[in-house]
């Protein structure tokens, strides 16, 4: 009696095994890599468009009297940022001594413990008010003496 005998099949059956077993493994390896490519390449339109509005926004903090800064926003730069009808736009300017500038005042700062680079656009992702964010945000340098940079953050949510 034979105990580990295999049956003996066709051709077409042993080519199926040894074609079917690697294409169920590497299906869902494809369609994950597949799917994150996609959201890199769809995302990136939404950060550029992010970086352009903190940098437009940053544009606009000056300091009066040598020793305040101040940040006023112009309608059409208001509106450009309401545009959207799908996603709210946020945004919030801190002066250089923590205090609100403008915009929306309970928006999440960056980590405490990040490096401060003043000029260099970085991207995070948060939570504000139960939704998930995208947030550009940038450290303006202000000439007032004794004083760390401001900061202007951009926030997006995620809903395209």
């Amino acid at each position: 009696m034979k105990i580990f005998q295999r049956e003996q099949r066709s051709l077409f059956g042993e080519i199926l095994d040894w074609m079917l077993t690697p294409l169920l493994l590497l299906w869902p390896i494809s369609l994950v890599l597949t799917w994150l490519v996609a959201q890199s390449i769809a995302g990136k339109p939404f950060d550029r468009a992010l970086e352009y509005n903190v940098g437009a926004l940053a544009q606009l903090i000056t300091v009066s009297d040598g020793r305040n800064a101040q940040f006023t926003l112009p309608l059409p730069a208001r509106e450009l940022l309401r545009a959207d009808d799908l996603d709210t736009v946020y945004y919030q300017v801190l002066g250089a001594h923590g205090e609100y500038l403008s915009g929306e005042m309970g928006l999440p700062a960056p980590a405490a413990d990040e490096k401060i680079v003043p000029g260099e656009v970085r991207m995070r992702d948060d939570e504000f008010r139960g939704t998930t964010i995208k947030v550009a945000y940038t450290w303006v340098q202000l000439d007032l003496p004794n004083a760390r940079p401001a900061l202007v953050q951009v926030a997006e949510t995620m809903d395209k």
